[in-house]
């Protein structure tokens, strides 16, 4: 296939268990865009019907195109195949947050073997505040419709340019919609790393707070430039201003009344903290996560 529509194919960039997303080039506007495209495997073990996932599909597209805002991807159109499928047109972004930070390795060692460019490290403390604002907008804007993006991780950040890029929060594909609720329990979803604890235990039942821990987690991720130990509240070292560390450990507790409610407090209290600099005896660690898989347990519907 080297069209997807009128648009022309020039490299798979991702691929899940329903959906495929290829960048693309617009032959009539001349622009490079992202083009996601519904493309179940038959005969895969999920446990999600072939009509749940086309739902859950179809439910990302339309929930996407449904905000105007300025760090949440938009959608400029959805269409379908001749042969049925549907599959819908984002602009193109040139990076996403691993680009500045790295990626996440289960050990030291991986992490040393990996080129430099996928290498763990920290952004600079005016950066990282200000990526962090932008991304609890983005999440706020969510949290006021009653939705929980439950995805919140750092491939999920795309950025507008690869240096100094603006957010655009991406992949609603795990979404939680606010008036419909299956009850799953047993099921989670998500990365392990940015993960809730209850969200680990029954993502159906969690509301905007599981965002507000995966938030803190990436606040510290960016800061630090490696993952916390996740046994505990996330403790930046010292040296950090104390409104800030006081911040993620709220919003990085394990029981969810005690952290604040929603992304609205997270974003007021990022803007009342000046920038940080990072303390010159910090050393960036790796923390060892335990392998879940993305499970596909879930209903369409939840």
């Amino acid at each position: 296939m080297e069209r997807i529509g009128k648009y022309v194919i020039h490299t798979a960039v991702v691929t899940t268990g329903y959906d495929r997303v290829f960048l693309c080039h617009d032959p009539d506007l001349q622009v490079p865009v992202a083009v996601k495209l519904f493309d179940p495997k038959p005969g895969d073990d999920s446990l999600l019907s072939p009509a749940q996932q086309l739902a859950r599909f179809l439910t990302e597209a339309r929930v996407l195109a449904s905000f105007d805002h300025p760090y949440i991807i938009g959608v400029k159109t959805l269409e379908q195949l001749a042969d049925g499928r549907p599959y819908f047109v984002m602009p193109y972004m040139a990076a996403h947050l691993p680009y500045e930070i790295g990626k996440d390795f289960a050990s030291a060692a991986d992490a040393e073997a990996a080129p430099e460019r996928d290498r763990p490290r920290r952004m600079n403390g005016s950066r990282a505040m200000l990526v962090m604002r932008q991304l609890s907008s983005a999440v706020l804007a969510m949290h006021k419709r009653g939705l929980v993006h439950r995805f919140l991780k750092p491939s999920n950040v795309l950025l507008s340019a690869p240096q100094n890029g603006a957010v655009r929060l991406c992949d609603f594909s795990l979404i939680k919609l606010a008036e419909k609720n299956l009850p799953l329990p047993g099921f989670w979803m998500g990365d392990a790393a940015y993960t809730a604890p209850e969200q680990m235990e029954n993502a159906t039942a969690v509301d905007s707070r599981a965002d507000v821990y995966s938030l803190g987690i990436l606040a510290y991720r960016l800061l630090i430039g490696g993952l916390p130990d996740l046994s505990a509240p996330a403790v930046l070292p010292g040296g950090f201003p104390a409104p800030l560390v006081d911040l993620i450990a709220a919003c990085t507790d394990h029981e969810p009344s005690r952290r604040p409610p929603h992304a609205g407090d997270v974003l007021g209290g990022l803007e009342r903290v000046p920038a940080p600099s990072r303390p010159a005896a910090v050393k960036p660690t790796v923390q060892v996560v335990a392998n879940k898989s993305r499970p596909q347990a879930m209903a369409a519907e939840s």
